[in-house]
């Protein structure tokens, strides 16, 4: 299952996938096909300590955070946390390092509904 925007970027709504693992690589690509995250992003490094999942992602996808408006980074941020934990069974995420106009994401977040 993968998180994507609604029409209006409003809400999330989850979608069933074909992907052949939950490896980073899949998720993500799953995530660029369905329009939820910019062409040429990626997963650096990921990893998984006390239900914490900490995601470092490369450039592309941090631009694209800093470029959006605030419904727009927010559905960026949340497709990519609502996937991963869910995928992860992790309880919240961490993404480093990343800073855009409307918001520093120096704390783990939690999926929303």
């Amino acid at each position: 299952v993968i998180y994507v925007p609604d029409e209006r970027s409003e809400s999330l709504t989850p979608v069933g996938t074909d992907v052949a693992d939950d490896s980073d690589k899949a998720l993500v690509d799953a995530l660029i096909k369905a329009g939820a995250l910019p062409e040429g992003a990626e997963v650096v490094s990921s990893s998984l300590a006390d239900g914490v999942l900490t995601l470092d992602m490369n450039d592309v996808y941090a631009d694209a955070v800093r470029a959006s408006g605030t419904a727009g980074e927010e559905m960026l941020v949340y497709s990519l946390v609502n996937t991963f934990a869910s995928a992860r069974n992790a309880e919240s995420v961490m993404l480093k390092p990343l800073q855009s106009g409307h918001n520093i994401y120096d704390y783990a977040l939690t999926p929303t509904n």
